[in-house]
């Protein structure tokens, strides 16, 4: 039987008004009382409407209220929501209504609500008697919340009284009442408190609140309490002005109290009132002209290094504060940078400070239809600090080359003079300029060749040989007068040359077109100084030293498993390495990985990070990093995880260590992440 929109026609000929689409209906037993006006089936009942389909023993529908009460076995599916009771009465105009004993499953947010009474009180409000709340499947769920009464709104919040967390039904925790929020999508509200433990700062309480004030816009306000510690609150808020375009500013102060002041072995120039704050805004014009800034300023030196997020803003020896502007054309390129720089050593009032820098460049462009191209390179910086020489300075170095092609070689003729202007003050004001011209030469080739591949995947492997020199003059210029907050430009006759080579794979897929991977990257290169080849030689002089530091290139990325970069110099007189870096990546189809970086300097740095992580099963994850320089002989940190992820929760639980450095005392620090899917998250970690 067919129920139409507009008007219903009973068995009886009685007409009668239904909301939506068409409702059908199908029964052993259909009847229909004229006095009640009261439409009863009875027997295996099916009910569909749109997407709605409604099967139980038994069904009343009345034409006036539009209620429909059903018994026995109810089974609503909705969409992909399914709704099953032992007796449910719903409103079909409202969609609002009871479910005695039953178990509602809303597939979006993959939420299950059981109870023994389940009232729809609105659109997305659920008042649950005697029930549970989940989003964890099976009659057995990981965990859940057990109440005596719960008032639950989707992508908002969950009010709970005489409330019990199970895990696995068993309670763990039971609370008189709770309030949280049940979110896929940003909403404001507090979220729950998070806890950890150091044996430095004691146990902490962090309290966060998130204000989702417009679609682009939000912010979250915190409070920590830490027993030892002190009190700390911050404030961050986000914007974003269009798609490319936002920013963030954030800031945060503790108090720190006296007890854990104490544990430091100095202050330096920490104070208890310590804080921070940091801004940054991107704003793009269009692709080729954007602004990029972050700002940061601090109340100590140390404050990085003591409550800094990363690894990099704890282990940095300067932080900077940065300006940058970026305009591309065709030919010509414009950037600028204002930079303030601030020493987290020692205190440096001879910090130099760029107020701003900027360069203008001109891409070798052709003089009309002649055969020579024309570049220009130039800049205009400000140079500041709180003692010491300051001042401006100005450059210009406009260049004329002829680029040949003699046979397979390309010879690059180039002349240039660069003129710096600079204008300085140390108590006085002085002005200088230098002038030099600049003679270079360059020559090079490209070689090659096709092979066909050994290996399935590759289709083809083609290897590129470019053997390259250059010859560069500058004559001596008297550079006496120049300013210490730039270079000088000594006396140069010199000879570079180098050789490259690579191999790119030619990847071919039956879905879409060949695909090129390079493989293999390697160079060497190398100067030869005439001038210090033919310099005089005294007893009171050092040796002459005409070759370069050789350096060296290598990457090497095959299709998968495994990458390998390094960058090396070698002093050919010494015969001794000066500097060394590595990056090496192993990895597998499963997800595990090691990531390992080296980083040598002769004297200066000696510093390897590892990072290890291993899928111990499909759900579970094991991960380890350190930090150790072999230059102070200790390890700088180490962090033991594990992340286990489940249909319905997951956790991540730490461990990490630290020594003593810069007067702040050494520390372990334990901390549980636990996530419950659709609730919130619970603990933090910096």
């Amino acid at each position: 039987m067919i129920l139409p929109k507009a008007t219903a026609q009973f068995a009886s000929g009685k007409e009668q008004q239904f909301p939506g689409e068409p409702i059908r209906l199908k029964a052993d037993h259909i009847s229909y009382d004229h006095n009640t006006d009261v439409y009863i089936a009875e027997g295996q009942v099916e009910i569909w409407q749109g997407d709605t389909k409604l099967t139980a023993h038994r069904v009343v529908l009345s034409g006036r209220s539009h209620e429909v009460e059903a018994q026995g076995n109810v089974i609503l599916w909705q969409g992909d929501d399914v709704l099953r009771s032992e007796r449910m009465i719903i409103n079909l105009e409202t969609n609002l209504g009871i479910i005695i004993k039953g178990a509602l499953f809303l597939k979006k947010q993959n939420f299950y609500l059981r109870g023994e009474e389940i009232e729809r009180v609105g659109e997305d409000t659920y008042r649950i008697r005697e029930g549970s709340f989940t989003t964890c499947d099976g009659d057995w769920p990981a965990w859940r919340f057990q109440a005596k009464e719960t008032l639950v709104t989707l992508e908002e919040y969950a009010s709970v009284w005489g409330a019990t967390f199970q895990i696995k039904n068993v309670p763990v925790l039971y609370s008189p009442y709770l309030f949280f929020p049940v979110k896929t999508e940003r909403q404001s509200g507090f979220l729950i408190p998070r806890i950890t433990y150091s044996d430095i700062s004691g146990w902490e309480l962090s309290n966060a609140y998130f204000w989702a004030i417009t679609k682009n816009m939000d912010a979250t306000f915190y409070l920590d309490l830490a027993s030892v510690r002190g009190v700390g609150e911050g404030l961050e808020f986000r914007y974003q002005r269009r798609q490319e375009s936002g920013g963030r500013f954030y800031g945060y102060h503790i108090r720190e109290e006296e007890a854990y002041r104490q544990k430091r072995s100095e202050q330096l120039d920490r104070t208890a009132d310590r804080w921070y704050a940091e801004f940054q805004h991107e704003e793009y014009f269009d692709p080729s002209f954007y602004i990029k800034a972050k700002l940061r300023h601090f109340s100590d030196r140390q404050y990085l290094r003591d409550y800094g997020v990363t690894a990099e803003d704890r282990f940095s020896e300067q932080a900077y504060s940065q300006i940058l502007l970026t305009k591309n054309w065709e030919s010509f390129a414009l950037f600028g940078e204002v930079r303030h720089t601030v020493d987290l050593t020692k205190e440096d009032k001879t910090t130099l400070q760029r107020y701003p820098w900027l360069e203008f460049k001109g891409m070798r462009q052709q003089i009309g239809k002649s055969p020579f191209y024309y570049s220009i390179d130039s800049a205009y910086g400000y140079f500041w600090r709180e003692e010491g020489v300051t001042g401006h300075l100005l450059d210009l170095f406009p260049r004329l080359a002829l680029p040949l092609r003699l046979g397979p070689v390309e010879f690059t003729p180039d002349v240039g003079y660069r003129q710096t202007l600079y204008l300085s003050r140390n108590g006085g004001e002085e002005t200088f300029g230098r002038g030099l011209p600049v003679l270079q030469a360059t020559a090079a080739t490209e070689l090659y060749r096709v092979f066909d591949s050994p290996w399935a995947s590759l289709a083809k492997i083609k290897h590129i040989l470019r053997p390259e020199i250059n010859y560069t003059y500058l004559p001596e210029v008297s550079q006496e007068k120049v300013p210490n907050y730039d270079l000088p430009l000594l006396k140069v006759s010199r000879l570079s040359y180098g050789l490259a080579q690579r191999l790119i794979g030619k990847i071919t897929t039956e879905k879409s077109g060949p695909k090129f991977h390079e493989l293999l990257y390697l160079r060497l290169s190398q100067s030869y100084d005439f001038h210090e080849a033919s310099r005089e030689v005294t007893p009171e002089t050092p040796p002459r030293k005409p070759f370069g530091a050789l350096n060296g290139q290598i990457k090497i990325s095959p299709l998968k498993y495994f990458s390998l970069e390094n960058n090396s110099t070698y002093d050919p007189h010494e015969q001794r390495f000066l500097t060394s870096f590595t990056n090496a990546r192993f990895y597998d189809a499963r997800g595990d990985q090691l990531l390992l970086e080296y980083a040598w300097a002769e004297g200066s740095q000696n510093q390897l990070n590892g990072h290890l992580q291993i899928k111990l099963t499909p759900s579970l994850d094991f991960g380890y990093e350190i930090r150790h320089s072999f230059l102070d002989q200790q390890t700088i940190e180490t962090i033991y995880r594990l992340h286990y992820r489940h249909q319905c929760w997951s956790v991540d639980i730490s461990y990490s260590e630290k020594p003593a450095l810069a007067g702040q005392p050494a520390e372990r620090k334990a901390m549980v992440m636990l996530n419950l899917v659709g609730v919130t998250s619970v603990g933090k970690g910096n």
